[in-house]
């Protein structure tokens, strides 16, 4: 991966583009080196639910991904590996089912830090107005962080300072760990978040300024257009992001009742490759 050097405003200027051909992965393979993310586009000018399953197994054929992984919060929900995102009104996901926003996350609310490290997201409808994903070369943040303060930077290694608790009814469980670890390539693996899932727990007074001075920091540059994009997926679009560098999230949606938002997204625990 190049993250550390990447700067997304490459990608919005006149004349590039972040959006792949499906049939060429090759390009899709050096999208994600580079950015961390990219998007593949159909072929087909509309898509159908088998579709886009179709075109998932392709895209993980393509890179080397297994079959989707169970994260552990749903283990015992009997929920599916392809997950269906759209509105639901008898769901009690806080989240998937809903038109709101969604904040600043990783996916894998009680896994280890960096276990899954591919996240596939595929438009099969958008939605009638808003839905954008916004994407944050959080690595390249912190290693910011880390040379303007490295106190405040040093918070969030620490491998309790972090909890992140399911805010399911009836699922109350909590995984705790680092907000970053170092992943030995120059990058950092992440599960940075904000928002209602997230606890922090500093041991005295003096980690806890600390710790306000890095995520004021965050906030002040996760909006800045080099570490941050936005993508409104149209049909027969697939985001395909590194979940464990990356972190993600969501604006809030308005639905066509005729015509509800649908996307589909799958999880797993390798690295897109090459695989040819």
């Amino acid at each position: 991966m190049q993250l550390m050097r990447s700067d997304y405003t490459e990608l919005t200027a006149h004349g590039r583009g972040y959006v792949t051909d499906l049939l060429k992965p090759d390009r899709t393979h050096d999208m994600l080196e580079a950015y961390g993310f990219a998007v593949t586009r159909s072929p087909a000018g509309t898509v159908s639910t088998e579709d886009a399953h179709r075109e998932m197994a392709a895209i993980r054929a393509d890179f080397g991904l297994r079959e989707p992984y169970a994260p552990l919060l749903y283990r015992d929900r009997d929920a599916p590996l392809v997950t269906e995102v759209t509105r639901k009104a008898d769901s009690d996901h806080p989240a998937f089912h809903t038109g709101a926003a969604q904040g600043w996350h990783t996916d894998g609310l009680l896994e280890d830090i960096g276990t899954i490290r591919t996240t596939l997201l595929y438009c099969v409808r958008p939605a009638h107005g808003g839905g954008r994903t916004f994407l944050l070369n959080a690595g390249r943040v912190f290693d910011e962080l880390r040379t303007e303060d490295p106190e405040a930077a040093e918070v969030l290694l620490r491998g309790t300072i972090l909890g992140r608790r399911s805010t399911i009814p009836g699922a109350v469980r909590e995984a705790v760990g680092p907000v970053f670890a170092e992943l030995g390539d120059g990058h950092y693996a992440t599960r940075y978040g904000e928002g209602q899932v997230e606890r922090w727990y500093p041991k005295d007074a003096v980690e806890q300024k600390s710790l306000a001075r890095a995520l004021g920091y965050f906030r002040a540059r996760r909006d800045d257009p080099d570490v941050r994009i936005d993508l409104l997926l149209q049909a027969g679009q697939c985001l395909i992001f590194r979940n464990d560098v990356l972190a993600h999230g969501r604006e809030n949606f308005t639905d066509d009742p005729r015509c509800p938002r649908l996307l589909l997204r799958s999880l797993h625990t390798e690295a897109p490759g090459r695989t040819s």
